[in-house]
């Protein structure tokens, strides 16, 4: 059987999404854990950090404002959230390929799930 470019070449194409959105959200996290212990070192950093109750950035608009403010902890989330959103992009990404090599079955499934995914953190929104 003979290997199939497209399908390879978009395998390439989604598997270098995810590779992206993991190294992008590991630097993130780890510049963040760098500042966080680096602005808060002389009071015991992780026991602070770990305490419960500790205030985490909890919509967008605090985040970007923790962001903004050099803060360690909103650029650790920052970073969650990139690679919580990576197999988001990675499906989006799917449904472009899959709509560029004409291959509507796979367009349709790959949407609806992409239509899961998105319902999923509205559920998770509006739970809280």
């Amino acid at each position: 059987m003979k290997p199939n470019k497209t399908v390879s070449s978009m395998e390439l194409i989604v598997s270098s999404v995810l590779q992206a959105g993991v190294i992008i959200s590991s630097a993130i996290i780890l510049a963040g854990i760098f500042l966080f212990f680096l602005h808060d070192k002389q009071s015991g950093s992780y026991h602070q950090f770990t305490r419960t109750g500790y205030l985490f950035p909890h919509n967008l608009a605090n985040l970007i404002a923790a962001v903004k403010s050099g803060s360690g902890v909103g650029l650790i989330d920052l970073g969650v959230l990139i690679l919580i959103l990576t197999p988001v992009l990675r499906v989006a990404t799917s449904i472009l390929l899959f709509l560029r090599r004409k291959d509507p079955p796979m367009t349709v499934v790959t949407l609806f799930v992409l239509l899961i995914l998105i319902g999923s953190f509205i559920l998770g929104l509006t739970t809280r």
